[in-house]
């Protein structure tokens, strides 16, 4: 994408730049904000009530990021131990279900290039992808020497060897991004997934052979930055809601990302200066991006190809449901000392 504005903008002589994005995602577990809370409950809930108990440990609330445990020993009130004992159990089930989400979010997902359903799909983690994109640098008119930068670019997936097509159809990317080169950054821009039945990437076809197939979900940049100094590039990309179409992508358990919210996009691609031949021309330079209304237009360092290869993966990011399944949790700390303040009734507890 548009990381080759740097060489253009600070970064000096062309060198290989990488773009990746990460998906953000919300992080499950329980934090260090959240095990000091847990504790000053705690101790708070000790604290008032010293009397009962003569000696007592505390071991800790371990939560890196899959499990919360609360130990106490040598407990001398037999309804005191049975309160702790209730309290580990709700935050044990915490735990489980904070684990279980984490899992899911870490797993791969699946594709059917033809869309057929789940049982033709294939599981991967990334999707190796390889095409060319058209960058265009466009000063702006009332700050001399401020500019801000466009790039439309088309991609056509491929099978890990990085030669041959993935699965049945064709499976095709066109993207636009918008943003500023020095520094760079992506404030916006659109990715589209095709399915196509013939394959005709980097043909003569309208639009490089690109956009012709099915779409099957597209996806809002809103994001994008470099994230080091060799090049690497942040870019996160949400799916929008209503554009997914049933029996092509799917997560790690199988079920349809067209029925799931928060579906977010990663990118991680290698770029170098790209060709100007007639195909991109036609295709890219004035069929995607539209550059051409008076005619053909010669490269320039302004307006520029060039040619991407990477790797798309896809995750539905599980909802923060796990920050109020820990408000539950603390909820139960405060429950167990009301309950405590109640006075003892005779019989068995």
């Amino acid at each position: 994408m548009a990381q080759n504005l740097l060489r253009h903008f600070y970064f000096g002589p062309f060198s290989r730049l990488t773009v990746a994005t990460r998906s953000h995602g919300h992080s499950l577990g329980i934090n260090d904000d959240h095990r000091a809370s847990l504790a000053d409950r705690i101790a708070d809930f000790h604290m008032a009530y010293p009397e009962r108990v003569i000696q007592r440990q505390w071991i800790g609330v371990v939560g890196a990021p899959a499990r919360a445990t609360v130990q106490f020993i040598q407990e001398s009130d037999l309804k005191v131990m049975r309160i702790i004992r209730q309290m580990v159990h709700g935050l044990s089930i915490l735990a489980i279900a904070v684990s279980a989400q984490s899992a899911l979010a870490a797993n791969d997902w699946q594709i059917n290039a033809a869309g057929s359903g789940v049982s033709g799909a294939t599981a991967i983690s990334t999707l190796e992808v390889h095409g060319v994109g058209f960058v265009q640098s466009l000063p702006d008119a009332n700050t001399p020497g401020l500019y801000s930068f466009m790039e439309h670019g088309a991609y056509r997936a491929l099978n890990p060897d990085g030669t041959t097509l993935f699965g049945s159809h064709e499976i095709t990317v066109t993207y636009s991004v918008f943003g500023v080169p020095s520094p760079l950054r992506m404030s916006g821009g659109r990715i589209d997934l095709f399915s196509d039945p013939n394959p005709d990437f980097g043909t003569g076809a309208t639009n490089y052979g690109a956009d012709n197939g099915i779409r099957f979900a597209s996806f809002e940049i809103f994001d994008g930055y470099p994230a080091n100094d060799q090049g690497l590039i942040v870019v996160n990309a949400r799916g929008i809601a209503g554009s997914f179409v049933a029996g092509y992508l799917f997560n790690a358990a199988g079920t349809d990302m067209a029925t799931l919210t928060n579906v977010q996009l990663q990118l991680e691609l290698f770029n170098q200066p790209g060709s100007w031949d007639a195909p991109i021309v036609a295709g890219v330079v004035c069929g995607i991006a539209q550059a051409c209304p008076n005619g053909p237009i010669l490269p320039s360092p302004l307006a520029f190809t060039v040619e991407d290869r990477g790797s798309v993966s896809i995750s539905a990011v599980p909802e923060p449901a796990s920050s109020a399944m820990l408000l539950a949790g603390l909820g139960l700390i405060v429950a167990v000392a009301r309950y405590r303040r109640q006075p003892a009734m005779p019989g068995r507890i």
